[in-house]
């Protein structure tokens, strides 16, 4: 799909889920940086010292979770999925109107039950049993990360359904450019 460029998202909100998006960039940077680290030291112990690290599989998942959460979160304000966009070849545009509509409204619900989950999930931590096998981890802070993540994107698909809606006649900044 060469050609196809998203118009940037323009004000203040552009600015602030940006932002927000950068600091996930960020925080997934650190995340992959120290899963290489995690993986390097693994693989020298495990086949030169023949002594493998014992809970090395909790850190790589715990540290893989963070790589997850700011991929989410800066996938989604960026536009950095692969869509295929068969409907509009096939419907008219007032059809692609109404099905953006639906869908963006059920990734919104989708999205934000799925933050409101894990908020409720990390909250209980210790208690129920939320940790890592080998070295208890607990996972509560994770659980956060991955609920703001995922209540990012909720709130961008919430204002790209706004902002759907209030372009609804016109051309949708939201959509595409090809």
């Amino acid at each position: 799909m060469s050609g196809v460029t998203r118009q940037d998202i323009p004000g203040p909100a552009g600015r602030w889920f940006r932002n927000l998006a950068g600091l996930f960039a960020v925080i997934g940077g650190v995340g992959l940086f120290v899963l290489m680290g995690i993986t390097v030291v693994s693989v020298f112990w495990r086949y030169a010292l023949r002594d493998p690290i014992f809970g090395i599989g909790d850190l790589s998942s715990m540290s893989l979770v963070v790589v997850v959460a700011a991929g989410v979160a800066y996938g989604a304000v960026h536009g950095v999925h692969i869509s295929v966009d068969l409907l509009s070849a096939f419907a008219g545009r007032r059809i692609k109107r109404v099905t953006d509509l639906l869908v963006r409204a059920l990734s919104v619900l989708v999205c934000g039950f799925a933050a409101w989950a894990l908020i409720v999930k990390g909250g209980c931590g210790l208690p129920c049993g939320a940790v890592t096998q080998n070295l208890n981890i607990v996972h509560t802070q994770f659980y956060y990360l991955l609920a703001a993540a995922l209540a990012l994107t909720a709130a961008y698909l919430l204002y790209q359904l706004i902002v759907g809606l209030k372009h609804w006649s016109g051309a949708d900044p939201n959509e595409a450019e090809t």
